[in-house]
């Protein structure tokens, strides 16, 4: 047990100065109004907003107590094989495949059966293809053309 929260100070910490930077980077563009917004309005106002978030996230934690930090080096590997994965898989194999191939690479430091990984991933990846291609109308390739 440490004296302080050490995971919330530093989680609180980050988003506050995140929040803080897209504040103070946000004032270089044209505020504009709540009725006219400027390409400003939003990243200041998100990022106060965000400020204000971290720092209640923050002061708490500077009064209680809190477990050692642990950190699963195993599955941040993964995380970030996955993310690589799709930005290189995406143009070849289509949203479906890719999202299927992320998923097994990313569940891997995780013990479950293949077959739940398998729903999962296929679940996950037409999720993802309605979102990229029926939500967001993006001109992406849902299969590998062939």
């Amino acid at each position: 047990m440490l004296k302080r929260d050490l995971r919330d100070i530093l989680a609180g910490s980050f988003v506050s100065m995140v929040g803080l930077f897209f504040a103070i980077a946000g004032t270089n563009y044209t505020f504009g109004t709540a009725a006219r917004m400027g390409p400003g309005y939003m990243p200041v106002v998100l990022g106060w907003v965000l400020c204000i978030l971290g720092l209640l996230i923050l002061v708490p934690a500077l009064f209680r107590q809190g477990e050692k930090i642990e950190v699963h080096w195993d599955s941040l590997a993964a995380s970030t094989a996955a993310l690589i994965t799709f930005a290189f898989t995406l143009d070849v194999l289509g949203v479906f495949l890719s999202s299927v191939i992320v998923v097994l690479i990313a569940s891997l430091p995780k013990r479950m059966h293949f077959g739940v990984r398998g729903v999962l991933a296929i679940s996950i990846a037409v999720i993802t293809s309605l979102i990229f291609i029926a939500g967001l109308d993006m001109t992406v390739s849902l299969f590998p053309a062939l």
